[in-house]
This record gives C-alpha cells, structure tokens and sequence, in this order.
C-alpha cells in the first residue's frame, strides 16, 4: 500500500507540476504582468511601481520590460530598468521560498545578483538580496538628484547586500561598496572658492543598521578636491533630512600641499562644512 502510495502519489505531484508550468507558459501577457504587479507592490508601501510588459523566460523565470520603481511623493531614489530577467533558483523552491538570480539593463548600466524571500510560500515580507552593479549613470538615476538637491554626474559601480523589509528599509541591515567615476557634483553656495567638484574617483563603503549608515571610508580623488571621510549618517523618513555627522582631511591642490581637518553636517539635502 505504502509503494503504491509512493508511486502513484509521485505520478500525480509531477502531474500537478506539469500542468502549472503549463499554465504559467499559456498565461496571457497582459494576466501575467498584472500578476507581477501584484507581487511586486505588496512589499513597495509609498512606491509606484511600473511595468510596460512581462512575459515567460525559458526555463522558469520572467522576462520583463520598462520596469520603474519610485518614490509616489517623488522624494527619494527610484530605480528604472528597461530590461529584468528573473530566473527561479529551483533548490530555494524546493523548501518552500522564492529565490531568483536576477539580471537587469538599468540606467544605462547592469545590475546582477540574487533576491530571495524569508518566508516560506510568499512573496512578500523580508528578503535578502546580494546585488553587483557596473556602468550606472547617475544622472539617470531617478529621483537621486531631487534628493542631494544639487546635480550629479559619473558613472558608479559596486555591490549592494540586504536584509529586511523593503518598505523599510532603513531598519534593516546591509553593506554597500560603491565607487563613482569621473563624476561632478555641484554646490548650491561655493565651496573653497569652488562652484562644482570634479572628481576622478569617489569610492567608499557603508553598513546599515538600526536606521544608520556608518560611513567606514569615503575617499575622492580629483585636481580640484581631494579628501578622506569617515562618520554616520542618522536616517530620516523623509530621507533628505537625514542628519550627517562626517569628519575627514582634505587638501586642494591648487592652495597648496598642506591638508586640513573638516567637518560635515546638516542634512543630505543642505550639508554644512565646517573647517576645524
């Protein structure tokens, strides 16, 4: 009885399985990307989220088109794609939670990496993402200018890995590696007689947690500007009223060899320097 059970019971979970990827396959375009609209606004609380098209990849995964995820009150950072593929991670399936190895053409750069969710049979709640990206334009990133309050240029790679919920996600707990090339970021009053600074490179990492970037190392080489920083920056709500508490040295190459001590604080928005 128990083999027959067995046997018989594998024919039909394999007969089950067969006919949903059937029905995932022959799903109508326009039923699945409202399906992944669904999905992808449970955990997007304050976000608008965008989708021109959604369709099968082979094996088992999602093809998706114009995929745009930004702030409703457009105060903060968005992302915008014009290409996902999302691919099942069948192992993660297998005991209950979605996983995908995800491979995106976004803001002129690439983004790869792995997001999975914590709770069994949900696509909702926690997840865990590990995500590299190369060749970003930051000024193609949405809503990034709006929330520094000044223009930025340059093109930025690096790692990004988190934990928690989306919608909140400054309480939950990550590290980022990032480094912006041949970049400009501009004053709105001069600084050190200067009006932008044109920077080489500006590297550096930051861990979250407990609603704060500790800010480990941010390093910025350039002819006009060069500088060394290190401190926290306490989130806001509103993110560009997060509060900075920087300190570093700095040295400007046309003044001089010598460097001095400063210190940054204000928010992200109005950022104040202070020469120490």
């Amino acid at each position: 009885m128990t083999d027959a059970f067995r046997k018989y019971g594998g024919y039909a979970a394999f007969a089950a399985a067969a006919l949903l990827l059937l029905a995932w396959v022959k799903m109508p375009s326009d039923a699945l990307r409202s399906l992944v609209l669904s999905a992808l606004s449970q955990n997007k609380a304050g976000m608008q989220v965008h989708l021109e098209t959604a369709e099968w990849a082979f094996p088992v995964g999602l093809a998706l088109t114009g995929l745009a995820v930004v702030p409703r009150d457009g105060r903060g950072p968005g992302v915008r794609a014009d290409t996902v593929t999302a691919r099942l991670a069948l192992l993660s399936l297998m005991t209950g939670r979605l996983a995908f190895r995800v491979q995106a053409a976004a803001m002129g750069g690439r983004i790869d990496g792995d997001i999975a969710f914590r709770n069994r049979f949900s696509a909702g709640g926690p997840v865990q993402a590990d995500l590299a990206f190369g060749g970003i334009n930051a000024a193609e990133c949405p809503g990034l200018a709006e929330l520094l309050g000044r223009s930025v240029r340059g093109r930025v790679d690096g790692r990004l890995r988190f934990e928690g919920l989306p919608e909140r996600w400054p309480e939950g707990s990550g590290r980022m590696e990032l480094a912006l090339a041949n970049g400009l970021i501009s004053f709105k009053a001069p600084l050190f007689g200067l009006q932008e600074m044109i920077f080489t490179k500006m590297e550096g990492n930051m861990d979250l947690a407990s609603g704060q970037l500790k800010v480990n190392r941010l390093h910025v080489t350039g002819d006009t500007l060069r500088g060394e920083f290190q401190g926290t920056i306490r989130l806001a709500a509103d993110l560009a009223k997060s509060q900075i508490a920087l300190r570093g040295d700095v040295d400007l190459p046309a003044a001089g060899p010598e460097r001095f001590a400063v210190e940054v604080g204000g928010t992200v928005t109005s950022p104040v320097v202070t020469p120490l």
